[in-house]
């Protein structure tokens, strides 16, 4: 931590700062830790009340949570990480609950997985548009215009 921007009132700077421009964003390992979590909380929701064991909505709630929290979490400097994590996340979480909950053949775990291929554009897409926004919303250079009009009025 840096104690210049650790003091109450003083803000992280640009490139360090998540959503909340007043707290410091997590790394890109941290982007995809939060999704990974959140993901596996959703298959574990379905593992205990659904039967027999399938990936259904927990895992839906859980992964689209997942990425979007991530997605704001994430800081400036880092948010391309959480813009193409979706689709490895899902793949990763999906495809290793389906061989955890199941003794199926790797071909029928394999179509299980690409049938969890809507969940994965939704998630993509919210990803996505968050990451877009703050990349438009929270520049990391000001441009020479700005700055120039600002010295003028200090």
């Amino acid at each position: 931590m840096n104690p210049a921007y650790d003091r109450p009132g003083t803000r992280p700077p640009t490139e360090n700062a998540s959503a909340v421009r007043s707290l410091t964003g997590l790394r890109s390992w941290g982007a995809v830790l939060v999704a990974v979590l959140l993901s596996a909380a959703g298959v574990a929701v379905d593992a205990l009340t659904v039967h027999p064991p399938v990936l259904s909505w927990g895992l839906r709630a859980g992964f689209v949570a997942g990425v979007g929290l991530a997605a704001l979490a994430v800081r400036r400097g880092s948010i391309f990480t959480a813009m193409v994590q979706p689709p490895l996340v899902l793949l990763a979480v999906g495809f290793t609950a389906l061989r955890l909950m199941t003794s199926e053949r790797l071909t029928f775990t394999l179509i299980k997985v690409v049938n969890l291929f809507p969940t994965m554009l939704i998630g993509t897409a919210l990803a996505l548009i968050i990451g877009l926004i703050r990349l438009l919303s929270q520049p990391l250079h000001v441009p020479r215009s700005v700055s120039r009009a600002q010295g003028a009025h200090v």
